[in-house]
């Protein structure tokens, strides 16, 4: 019993020595290290994005497979699943020829209008601070000067002799983005059908990996979470991003704001982001809107809007998402700003489910430090 004693004292030791040594290794090759994990991290994007568009689509799937489950014919009945992930990949299908047909043509001809009218739009800009009083407090902390520094200095970056490479460059990259998109599709509707077997040889695995009964239960406990937090944050707030996609993008239609579609996408992609999210989209869509339109019809574009983010966050959402996440705001305002330096715009999506499964862990952690295990239970 002595020597099980000791183990459990010197075990977590030797695993902080270890965990000490990868880190100093790792930030003395922080750039290799990077480079490695960039690479890594674009092999499996398309089971990255399988796994997103399963969850996503989880709820459709299940309510097909619900539907076809009560038809009364048992050929039909007994194959509820298979026939409803054929009616999901076929309902895939039209969305992305809708895409590729119809809102990929209009969202690269208004990116394309956009950067070709910046130059446009800077002048437009200079020319209103041209025309502020001199005691201005814009002068006077020489705002001007530094966002005129600014704007030169993404001119001349932007538009230089590599525009057609970069161009090219992105077209490539989107291209070869869009095939792990379909590939993911495929994998995604295979995770859909087979979901009781890839959770059985995941059961299986824990199983084989932890022999003691305690642990496994705690591993098992930490799976399901892991599952209810993904499928809350990417399924609940995936349909509340589509709901922000087509409400905006409506409003925007409607006061005839240019590039629409492209700001309604931004602002259904940015709902991912909670809190700051909605908050950047709404200030992008006005500057944009005061630049084209100016400010009467940025007013006119921001109460309807402002209208549908406050119904949207107080009924629409809680209705979708049901059950909270219960994090802090503070806690999520740090892992978004957190994961969107390390990570980029994957790393703000993903930023708050990982930062939930986090607190759960730690917060087992500390309540299993208050009341630790007998060492005579401690697994030899």
């Amino acid at each position: 019993m002595r020597t099980r004693i000791e183990r459990a004292k010197w075990l977590p030791i030797f695993i902080l020595a270890v965990i000490l040594m990868i880190i100093y290794n790792t930030l003395g090759n922080f750039s290799r290290v990077s480079a490695e994990v960039t690479r890594f991290f674009s092999v499996i994007s398309p089971l990255f994005y399988g796994v997103l568009l399963s969850y996503f689509l989880y709820i459709p799937h299940r309510l097909f497979e619900r539907l076809i489950s009560k038809i009364r014919v048992n050929f039909i009945s007994k194959r509820a699943r298979l026939f409803s992930t054929l009616i999901v990949f076929l309902i895939l299908v039209l969305l992305v020829a809708f895409m590729i047909s119809f809102i990929l043509p209009i969202l690269f001809a208004s990116i394309i209008d956009l950067i070709n009218s910046i130059p446009e739009y800077l002048r437009l800009i200079f020319d209103f601070i041209d025309d502020l009083p001199a005691d201005s407090i814009w002068n006077t902390l020489n705002i001007i000067d530094t966002v005129t520094e600014t704007a030169g200095s993404m001119v001349n970056q932007v538009f230089n002799a590599a525009l057609v490479e970069q161009l090219a460059l992105g077209v490539i990259n989107f291209a070869g983005e869009l095939f792990n998109v379909l590939m993911g599709m495929f994998i995604s509707l295979y995770m859909l059908l087979e979901r009781e077997r890839i959770a059985g040889f995941f059961s299986k695995l824990a199983d084989a990996m932890f022999k003691n009964k305690k642990t496994r239960a705690r591993i098992q406990r930490y799976m399901q979470h892991i599952n209810k937090v993904l499928f809350t944050f990417i399924a609940s707030k995936g349909l509340d991003s589509v709901i922000n996609l087509v409400v905006v993008t409506s409003i925007l239609l409607i006061f005839d704001v240019p590039y629409a579609v492209l700001l309604g996408i931004i602002a259904g992609i940015f709902n991912f982001i909670p809190y700051l999210g909605s908050l950047i989209a709404v200030v992008l869509i006005c500057l944009i809107t005061v630049i084209t339109g100016g400010f009467t019809k940025a007013i006119q574009v921001l109460i309807p809007l402002f209208i549908f983010q406050q119904l949207d966050g107080n009924f629409i959402e809680p209705r979708i998402m049901k059950s909270s996440l219960k994090i802090s705001p503070i806690l999520v305002i740090i892992a978004v700003v957190a994961g969107g330096a390390y990570f980029g715009i994957f790393g703000m999506f993903l930023a708050v489910p990982i930062a939930v499964i986090i607190k759960q862990i730690l917060t087992d952690y500390i309540s299993h430090s208050d009341h630790p295990e007998d060492p005579e239970q401690l697994e030899p």
